[in-house]
C-alpha cells in the first residue's frame, strides 16, 4: 500500500457509497496515516466522526482494501434486568463487559437492508486478537481460550471475509 495521506483518504471516500454529510464529518488523523502505512498488525481500522458513533471501517483481511460506512450503538441493555449486557464480539470473539460492548450496523452495498453485529465498542479487534490489550487478556481467561495469537488472527480474517461477502463489498482502488 502506498503512503496513506489526506489525498488517498479522500480518494477512497469518493469510491464509497455513503451519506455526503458523513464524508464531511470524517476527519483524517495523522496518527491513522502511520497506522495504515503498515497493515502487518491490523485487519480492520475505524475512522470515526467526532462523536465516534459513525464512520467508515477499513477492512483488509487479505491484500485488497474494503471500506464500508457504519453506525455504532454503544449500549446493549438486558431487557429483563435493565443492565448493560456483556457480549462476545462477532469479529474477534473477544468477551467484552457491558461498558465496552456495542452493536455495529452496516448498510448492504446492493440493497436497502442493513446488517447488525455485536462488537467491541473500541473497534480495536486487530489488537485484541494479538493479546495486546487488557480486554483480550480478560477475555481469554473468561472464555478459557487456548488458541495462539496466529490462530486468532486467522479467525478474524476469515470472519472479515465472510462479512465482506455478506455485505456485498467491492475492493477500493488505493
Amino acid at each position: 500500500m502506498k503512503t496513506f495521506s489526506q489525498n488517498v483518504f479522500n480518494s477512497i471516500l469518493q469510491q464509497v457509497d455513503m451519506k455526503p454529510r458523513l464524508k464531511k464529518e470524517l476527519k483524517f488523523v495523522a496518527s491513522a496515516s502511520r497506522l495504515l502505512d503498515d497493515w502487518s498488525s491490523y485487519e480492520l481500522v475505524s475512522i470515526a466522526d467526532r462523536t465516534g458513533d459513525k464512520g467508515v471501517l477499513l477492512l483488509r483481511p487479505e491484500d485488497a482494501l474494503y471500506v464500508t460506512p457504519y453506525e455504532l450503538s454503544r449500549r446493549i441493555v438486558d431487557s429483563s434486568t435493565g443492565r448493560d449486557r456483556a457480549v462476545i464480539c462477532d469479529f474477534c470473539y473477544t468477551w467484552q463487559p457491558g461498558s465496552n460492548a456495542a452493536s455495529i450496523t452496516f448498510p448492504h452495498a446492493d440493497t436497502k437492508h442493513s446488517i447488525r453485529l455485536l462488537c467491541c465498542a473500541d473497534l480495536d479487534c486487530s489488537q485484541h486478537v494479538r493479546t495486546a490489550t487488557q480486554a483480550s487478556v480478560v477475555s481469554r481467561a473468561r472464555l478459557r481460550e487456548d488458541l495462539t495469537n496466529e490462530d486468532r488472527v486467522e479467525r478474524l480474517k476469515q470472519r472479515l471475509v465472510k462479512n465482506i461477502e455478506q455485505l456485498g463489498l467491492k475492493p477500493v482502488v488505493e
